[in-house]
């Protein structure tokens, strides 16, 4: 399969709070060309990020929209809990950011992943790597070594 038709895995082992990651990554979003799904494992989860994009930064927000509220053409973040293969998907949005605690069953519908895991769990190991099968995917794994800074293994 050609590397433009894979979907991307990319995994991310995080010490930090992943509401401090996801600030940073819906300002880096909201400058891009593309819109993201953001898949919390439990509405209160989804509920604090909301809340915390909203009031995070004083004087600022991160604009973004929680699944079944009306979505606009310059909407780009949407929060939302559960399956992602219940989504009434919108075709512009062809990426998903995995919050720590989902358990994604099938890798498919988007074409980029980004999974987070909290490294004290250690859920990304050489199993999960051997499992995927490389012709389908393209895959990247980093390791957050201190706060908000990352190698790639």
């Amino acid at each position: 399969m050609a590397n433009e038709n894979k979907i991307t895995l990319n995994f991310y082992t995080i010490t930090s709070n992943f509401n401090d990651i996801l600030i940073k990554l819906c300002n880096k979003i909201i400058h891009l060309d593309e819109s993201f799904y953001i898949n919390f494992d439990k509405s209160d989860y989804k509920n604090e990020a909301d809340k915390f994009l909203w009031t995070r930064e004083k004087n600022n927000f991160l604009p973004h929209k929680v699944y079944g509220e009306e979505i606009s053409s310059i909407d780009k973040i949407i929060l939302f809990d559960g399956c992602y293969n219940k989504l009434n998907r919108l075709e512009r949005f062809k990426s998903l950011i995995v919050s720590p605690g989902v358990k994604i069953k099938k890798f498919d519908v988007f074409k980029k992943f980004l999974i987070f895991s909290y490294s004290k769990n250690n859920l990304f190991n050489t199993n999960i790597r051997n499992q995927l099968d490389r012709n389908y995917f393209k895959i990247n794994w980093y390791d957050e070594y201190s706060s908000f800074k990352w190698k790639q293994l």
